[in-house]
């Protein structure tokens, strides 16, 4: 086989495996944002703004909202609701065939009973912040016995969806507190985070 040849398959193999992100996580992802309420955008970011960690870190991710039209969508921008913490976070990453979610919109996934609901418009709103380690994210997704996940270090693309979106204000102290929005808002960002082992070199281990 010719020096070329060589070459070209070494560059393809390198490009097949830095891919780690599937169709079905961008059509996700599109399909979330054709979903989206007119005029409601929202973002997610790490803060600090960073994008390599080990698979340890504790990685705090913050939620922007904005609306192009003031008084029409409110936002529970706290974590002590059922709407405020309806946030599911779409990760996928190396060996994954397919994205995962967090689904931490579970009823029973917040500290009752507390809320920051806002009205949005064009001026950014804050989002609870999570502060969360990516391989805890994974160790929430459902896992199928037949095929286990494992971690492994590279790059991870993340975006979040969540039901805290409403228009108006609720109408009930039950549907501010324990009612999650009819609504799903998808971030129209994808972040792409580079997870590195630990420093004592584990981070390959099944969750």
């Amino acid at each position: 086989m010719s020096t070329i040849k060589c070459l070209t398959l070494l560059v393809l193999a390198i490009a097949c495996c830095a891919q780690s992100v599937s169709p079905s996580f961008d059509d996700e992802h599109a399909r979330g944002i054709q979903q989206n309420p007119p005029g409601v955008r929202l973002t997610i970011e790490t803060t600090p703004q960073n994008a390599t960690y080990h698979f340890s870190d504790a990685i705090r991710f913050t939620m922007k909202f904005t609306s192009d039209k003031a008084n029409l969508y409110t936002a529970d921008l706290g974590g002590g609701s059922a709407a405020g913490a309806s946030y599911d976070f779409v990760i996928q990453g190396p060996a994954m065939a397919a994205p995962i979610h967090s689904r931490l919109w579970h009823p029973f996934a917040y500290v009752c009973c507390s809320e920051e609901r806002r009205y949005l418009s064009q001026k950014p709103l804050n989002g609870t912040g999570y502060r969360v380690s990516l391989g805890y994210f994974l160790q929430l997704a459902p896992l199928q016995p037949s095929r286990p996940l494992e971690l492994r270090p590279g790059d991870y693309a993340v975006f979040v969806q969540t039901r805290t979106v409403m228009r108006g204000w609720p109408k009930s102290t039950r549907e501010a507190f324990h009612s999650v929005s009819d609504l799903v808002v998808t971030s129209a960002n994808i972040l792409h985070l580079t997870i590195l082992p630990n420093v004592d070199g584990t981070g390959s281990a099944k969750p």
